[in-house]
């Protein structure tokens, strides 16, 4: 912690009111990130202060919120921990302003330009009492700030922390909507929202831990982390790189990371920054990745911008690999098996091998090699997890200094459970995870069609169906029914439309609606009299005579 700082308890009304020079959330910190759960319970708990202590029973009654760390730079104080609570509270005041003013635009004017935002007539400028980071700094003046006009224009929610601000407002404009309605609005609900703003401003209150030392903001930051505050490790190494980089690199960098966060919807920050570590160095745990990473940009003097630009370009690689987008329908077709799977422990080597530089050819070997031991391994194995990702990741890592794609495939066929013994372990394994048990059966399907088709329709239209059922009506539950449901040979696909008619029915009422399907993994049930283990043995026995035609290193 700095050498100089100083302790002082503050009413959230006090912290946003008085703090001058304004409170600044730094660049490099973490941007918005609570989800519904913290939001709610935010709500909860000041709702049920408030209703603990009715009237002016709340007169001398306060609700601790916690700490917040500030360290003065002189232009700002820089906010290191409580942005969360902070950003909270200010998306709050907004929509306790824009409810006041349905009955008093003074009483609206007055609590906007003492909380959240006052205006400047000399500048002709807002003047914000909170400023979150550059990621979030628009978007969060734009949708909670200001104030909202009929003519304003709703700010696009280009990343993730930019949707959970939305979200967070929305749900508590509804509970003011709520409450509002409940009251039929005029005075009594202007006096409710009064109350909720009180309770807020001057009995909800904060241990502000302040600084004057700047050099020690990151310091701050990262100890922080350290006890358990819970800074991710993109945050870590943002605030790292920043750190690090000249004033004139700082544009740039703050720019490259905006693509790598906004990769959110798409693929956690989290997920790729390990990913995209280990294709370059091989294994490394998650708890221990920030410190990897820093020892190694401080001992080998990493320029931040170069760091940044490698990061951005692998971000958006890693985006659409993630997402199953490629121009090659079959590579398409891999990539998406990976996510079915939840197999992610597959990515690194993907990128790895992309970003090598291989051709198709070579990238649908790898992608099939890589499912192929999954499968093998994981899968139907059941083998440790562990040990795979060790040659997965030194695969990775390989293919980006060597780019010899064989030499990778012969290293991850070494791993991999032998022919007979895969075939072996095929004929009795169990599936209870959908994806898995959805990617096995329509492999199966893609492989007995072989009519160059390769498509089996998306989960809504197609469903996986257990032909024993999950849920048996009261009378025809088996006693082995835990080991008979998901047996592979107890799985297959069926038509949304078809599946919906059948419902938990016996056999006899499925098997003339197996007979009509299109799938012809479906359509040869119709081959059994009835449905008992014996039959998912002979089943499952049967779907194992293709499988090594299926899951391959060839």
């Amino acid at each position: 912690m700095p050498n100089k700082y100083s302790s002082e308890k503050k009413t959230i009304g006090e912290l946003l009111s008085t703090t001058s020079p304004p409170i600044v959330v730094p660049d490099w910190q973490r941007n918005y990130s609570w989800e519904s759960s913290y939001v709610e319970a935010f709500w909860s708990d000041l709702a049920s202060f408030s209703g603990q202590y009715p009237g002016e029973n709340i007169n001398e009654q306060e609700y601790f919120l916690g700490s917040v760390v500030l360290v003065n730079s002189g232009v700002s104080h820089l906010l290191l921990d409580g942005q969360q609570r902070l950003g909270t509270a200010t998306i709050l005041l907004s929509v306790i302003r824009d409810y006041l003013k349905e009955y008093s635009s003074d009483a609206a004017t007055r609590a906007g330009s003492k909380y959240i935002a006052d205006f400047d007539d000399a500048t002709g400028m807002n003047s914000f009492k909170l400023t979150l980071n550059i990621y979030d700094r628009e978007f969060f003046r734009r949708e909670v700030q200001e104030v909202i006009e009929a003519a304003s224009v709703t700010p696009e929610a280009s990343l993730g922390s930019h949707t959970l601000i939305r979200n967070a407002r929305n749900y508590l404009v509804r509970k003011f909507e709520e409450k509002y309605k409940e009251l039929s609005r005029g005075k009594g609900a202007f006096d409710w929202a009064l109350r909720i703003r009180k309770v807020l401003t001057d009995h909800v209150s904060v241990v502000v831990v302040a600084s004057t030392d700047e050099e020690n903001a990151s310091a701050v930051f990262e100890t922080l982390n350290d006890r358990g505050i819970g800074l991710s490790a993109p945050d870590l190494l943002r605030n790292l790189l920043l750190r690090r980089a000249n004033e004139s690199e700082r544009a740039e960098i703050i720019v490259g990371w905006q693509v790598v966060l906004e990769m959110e919807e798409d693929a956690k920050v989290d997920d790729f920054l390990r990913h995209y570590w280990l294709s370059y160095h091989g294994d490394v745990k998650t708890r221990s990745l920030y410190k990897e990473i820093r020892h190694h940009v401080i001992t080998t003097n990493e320029s931040s911008l170069v760091f940044t630009r490698s990061l951005r370009k692998s971000a958006s690689l890693y985006r659409e690999l993630v997402s199953g987008r490629d121009d090659d329908a079959e590579l398409q077709r891999l990539l998406r098996s990976v996510g079915m799977l939840g197999a992610r422990s597959l990515w690194p080597a993907i990128l790895g091998g992309w970003e090598g530089g291989g051709l198709v050819d070579q990238k649908k070997k790898l992608a099939k090699a890589l499912i192929a031991l999954f499968v093998r391994h994981n899968v139907i194995g059941n083998l440790e997890n562990s040990k795979l990702e060790s040659v997965v990741f030194e695969v990775a890592k390989q293919l980006r200094s060597d780019q010899d794609f064989e030499g990778a495939i012969a290293r991850l066929k070494t791993l991999a459970p032998s022919d007979n013994e895969f075939v072996e372990q095929f004929k009795n394994a169990r599936i209870s995870r959908q994806g898995t048990a959805r990617y096995i059966t329509r492999e199966i399907e893609h492989y007995k069609r072989r009519t160059g088709e390769v498509s089996v329709e998306a989960p809504d239209r197609v469903h996986l169906e257990h032909i024993y059922s999950q849920t048996p009506r009261p009378g025809f539950q088996w006693e082995n029914h835990v080991s008979a449901v998901d047996r592979i040979g107890n799985l297959t696909l069926l038509s949304s439309r078809m599946n919906e008619s059948i419902k938990n029915g016996p056999f006899s009422d499925k098997k003339p609606i197996y007979a009509q399907s299109d799938l012809l993994v479906t359509k040869d049930l119709a081959e059994f009299d009835d449905w008992t283990f014996e039959s998912i043995k002979r089943r499952q026995e049967k779907l194992s005579e293709h499988v090594l035609s299926i899951w391959n290193f060839s």
